[in-house]
C-alpha cells in the first residue's frame, strides 16, 4: 500500500516537471521565433541599406536573407553571418568616405561657379546647398542629387538652339553688370537729398539685384529725371538768392548815390557857411577899426548880429542834415555787413555742395571725380620734381557673392568699415578714393619702396582680419592688390590701365595677394 502511493507522488512530481518543461519550451520556442522575425527584419533593412556598396556584399545578404526566410537551423546560418562580417570590414572607414564625397561636392560646385552667366536664382540655389555640411553618407547622397538637379538646370541653359548666340548674349550679359555698376556708382555721386535721396538709394539697391534690360533703362531715367530735378531745385535756390542780393544791392546803390548827393549839397552849403561867416568877420574887423565911438556904429552892428544869428542857424540846420547823413550811412554799412554775411554763407553752402560733390556718400571716402583731379595734379607734381608715385587697386574679393547671400545692407557695411581701415592705414599725404562699387584707387607720394610694400600689405591683411558677422556667422573678407609707380614717359591712362592688370593677376593667382607690376 505504501508502494503505490510513493509511486503516485513521484508520478505527479514528474507530471509537474513536464508541464514546466513544457512551459519553458514553449517559451523559449517563441523567444527564439521573436529573435527570429527580428533578425530577418534588421537583415533586410541592412540590405536596403547596404544595396550597392559591394556585389559580394549584396550577394551574401539576399542569401542570409533567404536563408532566415525558409527558417533555416541557425547553425547553418551563422557561416553566411561570418561572410557578411567580413565584407563589412573590408568596406572603408565612414570618415574617409565622407571626406571623399565632400571634396567631389565642393570641387563640382566650384566648377558649376565657372558656368559664364549662370543665372542668379541658380547662384543662390547653389548657395543654399552647400550652406549646410552633411553629417551623414545619406544627407551626402541627398546633397549630390540636389547638385545633379543644378547641374541639369545649367545644362539646360548651355543647351539652349543654335540660333541664339551664347557668346553674345554672355557679351551682354557682362555690358548689363557693368552698366549696372556704372550707374550705381553714379547714384553714389549725385548725393541727393531729402526724397530724391531715398529714391536714388531705393534704385541703387534694386540694381545690387540681377535687373533686366528694360529695368535697367528705366532705372537710368529715373536717375537722370531725378538729377534734373535736384539740378533745378539747386538752380532755383541760387536764383532766389540772386535775385534778391541783386535787389538788395540794386536799393544799396540808390540809396548810397542820394547819400552820396546829400553830401555833396550839405558840403557845398558848409563852403557857402564858411565864406559868409569870413564876410561878417571882416566886417566886424572893419567896423571895430573905423569907428572909435561904438554908439555910432551899435545899429550896424545889430545888423550883424541878426545876420550872426542866422548863420548859427544854418550851421545848426546843416548839423541836424550831416546826422540824419550818419545814421543813413550807418544804416547802409549795417545792410553791406548782412549782405556780407549772406554771400559768405552762400559761399560756404557751395564749398559744402563742391565738397560733397567730391565724397562718396555711403564710405565718406573721397569719388572718382576727386580721384581723376588728384591723380592729374600727382601727375604734374611728379612731371616736376621726378619723386616716387605709386598707384594701387583694391578689389574685394567676391563681393557680389556677399550682397547675394547676406543682402546690400551687409555688403554697404563691408564697404563702410573698410573705407575707415584703409584711411587710418595712409598718411594725411595719401589719397584713397572709391572707384567702382568694391574698388578703391590708392596714391601714395613720396614714399620708398619698403615703406610702401609694406603699407600695401598691412592694409591687405588688416582687411582680412575684420571681424564680419552676418545672420550668425563669421563672416571673412578679403581684398585683391595690384599696384604699380608711375616711370619714364607714363601718363595717368597708362598707369591706371597697368595697375589693373596687376589687379587681374592677384585675382588669378588665387585672390587675398599683392601683385607689383612695374
Amino acid at each position: 500500500m505504501a508502494t503505490n502511493v510513493d509511486a503516485a507522488s513521484e508520478m505527479s512530481s514528474l507530471k509537474l516537471c513536464l508541464d514546466q518543461a513544457q512551459l519553458s519550451y514553449r517559451d523559449a520556442s517563441l523567444k527564439s521565433r521573436r529573435e527570429i522575425v527580428i533578425l530577418k527584419r534588421l537583415i533586410i533593412r541592412m540590405a536596403v541599406a547596404c544595396r550597392g556598396l559591394d556585389a559580394d556584399l549584396d550577394k551574401q545578404l539576399e542569401t542570409l536573407r533567404a536563408d532566415l526566410e525558409q527558417n533555416k537551423d541557425i547553425s547553418k546560418i551563422v557561416p553566411h553571418l561570418a561572410q557578411v562580417e567580413r565584407l563589412l570590414l573590408r568596406q572603408p572607414p565612414t570618415d574617409s568616405t565622407m571626406t571623399r564625397l565632400s571634396d567631389l561636392i565642393r570641387q563640382s560646385s566650384e566648377s558649376l561657379k565657372r558656368i559664364p552667366a549662370l543665372p542668379v536664382q541658380l547662384k543662390r540655389d547653389l548657395h543654399d546647398l552647400l550652406a549646410h555640411s552633411p553629417k551623414s553618407i545619406n544627407q551626402s547622397h541627398c546633397q549630390i542629387t540636389e547638385l545633379f538637379s543644378l547641374y541639369d538646370r545649367a545644362l539646360k541653359l548651355l543647351t539652349v538652339p543654335v540660333s541664339v548666340d551664347r557668346t553674345s548674349r554672355a557679351r551682354n550679359d557682362d555690358l548689363l553688370r557693368k552698366l549696372c555698376s556704372e550707374l550705381q556708382q553714379l547714384i553714389t555721386e549725385l548725393d541727393a537729398e531729402g526724397e530724391a535721396g531715398a529714391q536714388l538709394m531705393a534704385i541703387r539697391h534694386q540694381l545690387l539685384e540681377s535687373v533686366e534690360p528694360l529695368m535697367l533703362v528705366e532705372h537710368a531715367l529715373d536717375v537722370l529725371r531725378l538729377a534734373m530735378d535736384n539740378f533745378v531745385h539747386e538752380r532755383r535756390y541760387s536764383q532766389k538768392f540772386l535775385d534778391v542780393l541783386s535787389g538788395e544791392l540794386a536799393a544799396l546803390e540808390q540809396t548810397t548815390r542820394q547819400a552820396s548827393e546829400q553830401g555833396q549839397t550839405l558840403s557845398q552849403h558848409r563852403s557857402e557857411l564858411t565864406t559868409e561867416l569870413s564876410q561878417l568877420s571882416d566886417r566886424f574887423h572893419f567896423g571895430l577899426a573905423q569907428h572909435a565911438n561904438l554908439e555910432q556904429w551899435r545899429s550896424t552892428a545889430q545888423q550883424l548880429d541878426i545876420s550872426l544869428k542866422q548863420l548859427v542857424e544854418r550851421q545848426r540846420a546843416l548839423e541836424s542834415r550831416d546826422l540824419t547823413l550818419v545814421e543813413q550811412l550807418q544804416y547802409h554799412q549795417s545792410r553791406a555787413e548782412q549782405l556780407y554775411q549772406q554771400t559768405r554763407d552762400q559761399h560756404r553752402q557751395i564749398e559744402d555742395l563742391q565738397r560733397r560733390i567730391f565724397l562718396d556718400p555711403l564710405t565718406r571716402v573721397y569719388n572718382r571725380a576727386a580721384f581723376q583731379d588728384r591723380l592729374e595734379h600727382e601727375y604734374r607734381r611728379w612731371i616736376r620734381y621726378q619723386h616716387p608715385l605709386c598707384l594701387a587697386v583694391l578689389n574685394l574679393d567676391h563681393f557680389d557673392d556677399l550682397n547675394e547671400r547676406y543682402g546690400f545692407v551687409a555688403g554697404d557695411k563691408v564697404l563702410k568699415i573698410i573705407a575707415r581701415t584703409l584711411r587710418q592705414h595712409l598718411r594725411d599725404t595719401d589719397f584713397v578714393a572709391r572707384v567702382q562699387n568694391d574698388e578703391f584707387m590708392l596714391i601714395l607720394p613720396d614714399v620708398h619702396e619698403t615703406e610702401r610694400q609694406r603699407r600695401l600689405t598691412e592694409i591687405r591683411e588688416a582687411i582680412s582680419q575684420l571681424p564680419f558677422r552676418f545672420r550668425d556667422k563669421n563672416v571673412t573678407v578679403t581684398a585683391s592688390v595690384g599696384a604699380t609707380l608711375f616711370d619714364d614717359s607714363d601718363h595717368p591712362s597708362t598707369v591706371i590701365e597697368r595697375s589693373q592688370k596687376a589687379l587681374s593677376s592677384a585675382k588669378h593667382a588665387g585672390r587675398n595677394h599683392l601683385i607689383w607690376i612695374a
